[in-house]
């Protein structure tokens, strides 16, 4: 007996190292340790002759060395809170149209507690949600109101667009809509669009400003109106653009549905950032005042865009690629261009800022020697992201500008597990999270179902 306990003690110990220098994964290394308690065990039953005894050693033999091989593998559990799995009176969701003001979460017509899930109010008061309730749209966030089309119970592509006080959802206003989708706000004007053209409502009443029979967005590309998802972006105008037009937009005045620019070509793409109107022409991009459609500045006819429409931030610096895995950095108010690359020792393995509409753009970086970073364009800062050697894919929330990384973490046998952090426009990391599918608005990231409060 004391033969074959030291044998299997022997098969254990070599199981487990085998297990972790040659990645050979999970089983082999679980084995060993089994091989290793058993072995341990008949050596006891040598020594130990009192039932009693025997049995409490091997019990404590059995969770030292299982507990110190999961935890080997797996390190200690993750400590995350989180929002209840069930959503209270309704069922949340994270990717989609939602957005937080303050310490109040907002998706459809409904409002949670950023830091617990807890629902403050919903637009069907207490109780389960209304047929319907999943096509609810969050069309604007403001201080003073929560704007959401809300279809009928009949038809799904008609309804209400109601406004709402933000701290107890009581309404302020409500008027007729078809389904619609923001394309901005500016002042006491908000502007939404639909199929069958598109209307700007005064904010404090919800009357009708003006209307356009042509579709609107905050951008263009490609000859096609781009819409965000989620609430209006901010801005003072938008494009309009029908059918008939072709890659062609007019830019309208949120406030008064006048026309500053007629005809704007869309064949590449044009976005609003700040006073201006950012238009890609050719192999160059135009600026153009939002005021008149004045050209304000071009880019040097010697510098050729790596891309004709991916144009990230909306700050005072924009970027765009140059098409050698750097980027280039163009001064808003000036249209001067210079380059900004990663800080020494990291590159971009590919390109993932298109997306991305605010004031702070992140790239994923990797280490030559490898090891994963997020890059802030336009400076030498880089964040680390401990784990993974390389990143799976990249979400962003153009609205609020978080960022989710996921990738693969692999452990000491070898085995992969998917993980993901999530990234704050000013760069503060949070996780990681264990999950295969990741999402983030701004304040929470919903990892699988369960959604996690970030602040």
């Amino acid at each position: 007996m004391a033969v074959v306990g030291a044998g299997l003690v022997i098969v254990g110990a070599v199981g487990i190292t085998a297990a972790v220098l040659a990645d050979l994964g999970r089983w082999p290394y679980y084995g060993g340790a089994v091989a290793l308690v058993i072995g341990v065990a008949l050596l006891l039953s040598r020594v130990l002759r009192h039932r009693a005894a025997l049995g409490g050693a091997c019990l404590a033999v059995a969770v030292v060395v299982g507990g110190g091989a999961w935890l080997g593998l797996n390190g200690l559990p993750e400590q995350h809170s989180a929002w209840p799995q069930e959503g209270g009176s309704v069922d949340y969701r994270v990717a989609g149209d939602a957005a937080r003001q303050g310490d109040l979460w907002f998706t459809g017509a409904a409002a949670y507690e950023i830091s617990t899930g807890e629902v403050r109010w919903t637009g069907w008061g207490t109780g389960a949600p209304p047929s319907g309730a999943e096509d609810i749209r969050l069309i604007a966030v403001t201080p003073t109101m929560v704007v959401s089309f809300e279809p009928s119970t009949q038809d799904r592509y008609s309804g209400q667009l109601v406004a709402r006080a933000p701290a107890d959802g009581s309404t302020l206003w409500s008027v007729p809509s078809p389904i619609v989708r923001g394309s901005a706000v500016d002042g006491d004007a908000l502007v939404v669009t639909s199929s069958e053209g598109t209307t700007a409502h005064g904010l404090s009443t919800g009357e009708t400003v003006w209307t356009s029979p042509d579709g609107s967005a905050a951008s263009c590309e490609l000859g096609e109106l781009r819409h965000s998802y989620g609430p209006s972006p901010s801005q003072s105008v938008v494009l309009l653009s029908g059918e008939g037009r072709g890659a062609r937009a007019d830019v309208v005045r949120v406030s008064d549905g006048k026309v500053l620019v007629e005809d704007l070509s869309c064949l590449l793409s044009a976005r609003v950032v700040g006073d201006v109107i950012v238009q890609a022409d050719d192999s160059r991009l135009v600026a153009r005042s939002t005021e008149d459609g004045t050209a304000v500045w071009w880019t040097p006819e010697h510098i050729t865009l790596g891309s004709h429409y991916n144009v990230s931030g909306n700050g005072s610096t924009i970027f765009t690629p140059d098409g050698s895995k750097d980027y280039f950095a163009i001064d808003v108010a000036t249209g001067d261009v210079s380059e900004t690359s990663p800080p020494r020792g990291w590159r971009v393995a590919r390109d993932e800022t298109r997306r991305q509409v605010g004031e702070h753009v992140w790239q994923p970086v990797v280490r030559e020697q490898g090891g994963l970073g997020m890059w802030e364009l336009g400076t030498d800062r880089v964040v680390p992201v401990p784990g993974p050697r390389i990143h799976r894919s990249l979400e962003s929330d153009p609205t609020s500008g978080w960022l989710v990384v996921s990738g693969h973490v692999e452990d000491p046998v070898g085995d992969d597990h998917p993980q993901a952090w999530a990234l704050s426009p000013e760069g503060d990391l949070h996780g990681p999270f264990t999950g295969r599918s990741a999402y983030a608005e701004d304040g929470v990231i919903m990892v699988d179902s369960t959604v996690h409060p970030l602040e």
